[in-house]
């Protein structure tokens, strides 16, 4: 039987998937990126508790625990056998579930297992959409499992803030290249890791919304403000506090948009 390879998005994820935490405990600026996200999806989550959840590209499922933690189900979804075995062994740590989670191991360009309509809210952070290799595609796959009247909360990296590492390296043409279709490569050191990653203008992002007959809600930069080049402010309690609030007033701004290195866009589908 010929062996089947497996996507380099896959392995890398794999390989990462037993300290994928740790790599972002403890600092300061992604814990206030942390803050920020979690205020915003709280925004759009469903009224009714009943509500079914689902967490694409779970990683080792943060969302969708917190998620949980806040009443309601929720499934996971993660192209990573190794990510979804980490969310497992959360759950299981779980007392008193008063549901069956439902874990799956595939992508999201095709759920196959995954009937039509059935999720009220999805929540995809991390980039799953850019890093599935054709957001188009999963956009209308997101869509088909989503409820009318359903939202989703996705988080994309963004172009204007990917431009900075084609100035550092002098990489003009490659700049170029970026600028246009918003195309690149997961960087790692291990070749058969290098995945391509899609980023997104605000634009773009509308025009896929549409395409797909959904009302986009909101749409904010994460951060407006220059926060990890000044990390430092934010190891004080009251101080980072201060900050998330006024990044909360600024990162719905359209002309601030532009400064974020990711994007995250709610939004619903029509009934």
């Amino acid at each position: 039987m010929a062996k089947i390879e497996r996507p380099p998005v896959e392995l890398y994820h794999d390989r990462v998937a037993g300290i994928y935490d740790t790599i972002y405990d403890g600092n300061p600026y992604w814990e206030v990126v942390f803050e920020i996200t979690w205020r915003h999806m709280v925004r759009f989550l469903p009224r009714d508790m009943s509500a079914r959840c689902l967490d694409v590209g779970c990683g080792t499922g943060r969302w969708g625990m917190k998620i949980i933690k806040s009443g309601y189900a929720c499934d996971f979804l993660d192209i990573s056998q190794k990510m979804v075995d980490q969310v497992a062994k959360k759950l299981e740590r779980i007392d008193n579930l008063n549901f069956e989670p439902r874990l799956y191991h595939t992508s999201i360009s095709e759920m196959p297992d995954i009937d039509n309509e059935t999720y009220d809210y999805i929540v995809g952070q991390g980039d799953p959409l850019g890093s599935a290799g054709k957001p188009e595609r999963v956009m209308k796959e997101l869509c088909r499992v989503l409820k009318p009247g359903g939202v989703m909360v996705m988080s994309v990296d963004n172009v204007y803030g990917g431009m900075f590492h084609y100035l550092k390296e002098n990489d003009l043409l490659g700049l170029e290249r970026f600028l246009k279709d918003g195309r690149t490569n997961w960087v790692t050191d291990d070749e058969r890791e290098q995945y391509e990653v899609t980023a997104f203008t605000p634009e773009r992002i509308r025009k896929m919304c549409e395409a797909r007959g959904l009302e986009l809600l909101s749409i904010i930069g994460k951060t407006a403000l220059p926060l990890r080049r000044f990390q430092d402010q934010l190891k004080d309690k009251k101080d980072r506090e201060r900050l998330i609030k006024l990044e909360e007033k600024l990162n719905s701004k359209p002309e601030l948009l532009g400064c974020a290195a990711h994007l995250e866009f709610a939004a619903k589908k029509i009934s």
